[in-house]
């Protein structure tokens, strides 16, 4: 991916899971304030990851895929 693509699929995830959890705002409580409105966010963006181990759906290749980009995460301190 170029760094146009990046940003754009970057754009668009987060404006997609933005729109979901933003019309979802009348159902949620009263009550709930920034702890459970974190809480709530950070769920929908987990949603939107595909976790993979060893017993993964993908298999092998992708546990690969999943090893190296979190080695990259750490090693670039992102």
């Amino acid at each position: 991916m170029t760094k146009r693509e990046k940003r754009r699929f970057i754009r668009e995830l987060i404006s997609a899971v933005q729109k979901s959890i933003l019309d979802r705002v009348p159902d949620m409580p009263e009550e709930w304030d920034g702890h459970e409105l974190r809480a709530y966010i950070a769920e929908k963006f987990g949603e939107t990851v595909v976790t993979v181990g060893r017993t993964g759906h993908y298999g092998k290749p992708y546990a690969k895929r999943t090893r190296d980009y979190r080695n990259t995460v750490i090693e670039r301190n992102l």
